[in-house]
């Protein structure tokens, strides 16, 4: 085979990857309607504040790591003490370089030291202190020395009193019935293993009648973030409960069961994503004890976060996700296309490595072999415009249509202009910031850190 005709079977190759992978993405679009549709049944507003009054409901135990907090750490805690529901206690640990959030909680909110009065189930490292709130019961604070996320994540779930638990982040901020929305499938389904909530980025946003209001985005890194935040984080894991494969991992907006996180061992406390680590272990842990658990995602925006705005900060979050979705999936490789962990395994975990970790090094490489095909002659314009519009064109047509999905599926999706903007970045998340992260997520799968 000749270099010209080896170039030329390549790039069929890799143009036949992406028209299958935008395929699959499609499908899942498409199976997010009915799911939403579903959701919409029975999730009324008036349903929910019924709910609060209700014995029915799990207690919840809220925990978050305050290290290297950027946030004013008691704002923090007093907007997850005012969460609407019931039952719950929050747990904040105090570890590594927290700065004055300490002492800052024990003068604002009045903590003073209790000992510990609880069964440790997770090792950790030293806990120095254990303190309760004289205004506010529900509070407890643990103050350790140093460790990382994972392990004062562990050391919270240690101290928790309840069989339900939700990790926060201190960027984080909750809606007010936040635990209601998350502990509804709870209710509906006992085969339920932990429950996501949508995460949407909250720059631009403002507070209005104590609910967060999408404001004007501003910036094309936060537009294109946004809609990468509705197509794959929203939209897509919808599809994905219809084939009952999420990977739902315990962190942000998730709520999940203590004893789950006991029997895997914990939060891997060396691993920087600790919570998709966990995921993927709770997926195979149940399937080999033989529980046939769900992990549904709900679509309701539970929290809303500022995500980064230069592409240096994005880039990096990216490189670690991917990174720690390899490491997770590299340590549970037996579950590949193995059909004893159902369709999770079979469909879930090969796509997770073809569509998301090799994808960005298959389309990187692409670019470069349209470039070269076109400058020797090998590949013609009609082939070049075939291949951008399966790699690129297939891609924006899916963004628009999850923008459109979001404009007439829920209330708060803004006014005419801001779906407009929205559109714009659907296209512009597609040429140039899309090749921009492809970029950074290669260079990630040559370096463990």
């Amino acid at each position: 085979m000749t270099i010209a005709n080896a170039l030329l079977v390549s790039m069929t190759t890799i143009m036949i990857f992406f028209l299958v992978i935008n395929s699959f993405h499609a499908i899942l679009l498409m199976y997010s309607v009915p799911e939403l549709w579903s959701h919409w049944q029975l999730a009324d507003d008036e349903y929910f504040h019924a709910l609060v009054g209700s014995e029915a409901l799990p207690p919840i135990s809220v925990v978050a790591a305050l290290r290297d907090a950027p946030n004013d750490a008691v704002a923090f805690a007093l907007m997850l003490l005012a969460l609407e529901y019931p039952r719950f206690e929050v747990i904040l640990v105090v570890n590594g370089g927290a700065g004055t959030a300490l002492s800052d909680l024990v003068s604002a909110l009045d903590l003073y030291e209790v000992p510990a009065a609880f069964t440790i189930n997770l090792k950790t490292e030293p806990v120095r202190a254990y303190y309760r709130s004289r205004l506010h019961p529900r509070l407890l604070c643990l103050d350790k020395p140093s460790g990382s996320i994972g392990d004062a994540l562990n050391a919270a779930i240690n101290a928790a009193r309840y069989p339900h638990a939700v990790s926060a982040a201190p960027n984080v901020v909750f809606e007010p019935d936040a635990l209601l929305r998350l502990s509804r499938p709870f209710l509906l389904d006992r085969s339920v293993a932990c429950v996501g909530g949508i995460l949407r980025p909250a720059n631009g946003a403002h507070l209005e009648d104590g609910q967060i209001v999408p404001g004007q985005i501003r910036g094309w890194t936060v537009g294109c973030q946004t809609i990468e935040y509705l197509r794959n984080f929203m939209f897509q894991r919808l599809g994905w409960n219809r084939i009952a494969s999420n990977i739902v991992f315990p962190g942000n907006t998730v709520l999940f069961k203590r004893e789950h996180v006991f029997g895997v061992g914990g939060f891997d406390a060396t691993d920087e994503t600790p919570g998709l680590d966990l995921g993927v272990r709770l997926h195979k842990y149940l399937t080999d004890i033989g529980v046939n658990a769900r992990m549904p995602v709900i679509p309701d925006p539970v929290a809303w976060s500022v995500v980064p705005e230069d592409l240096a900060s994005i880039g990096r979050a990216r490189q670690r996700w991917l990174r720690g979705l390899r490491r997770a999936l590299g340590r549970n490789a037996g579950m590949f296309a193995n059909p004893e962990y159902g369709t999770f395994g079979v469909i879930a975990v090969p796509y997770f490595w073809l569509g998301i970790i090799i994808a960005p090094i298959v389309e990187l490489l692409g670019y470069i072999g349209l470039v070269v095909g076109l400058a020797t002659g090998v590949l013609g314009s009609s082939f070049a415009w075939a291949y951008l519009a399966s790699v690129i064109g297939y891609g924006i047509l899916l963004s628009v249509w999850t923008v459109v999905f979001q404009a007439v599926s829920f209330q708060r999706a803004g006014q005419p202009g801001d779906v407009l903007r929205l559109l714009a970045f659907a296209v512009i998340e597609s040429l140039g910031y899309r090749q921009i992260l492809a970029l950074y997520r290669t260079t990630a799968q040559f370096a463990d850190r």
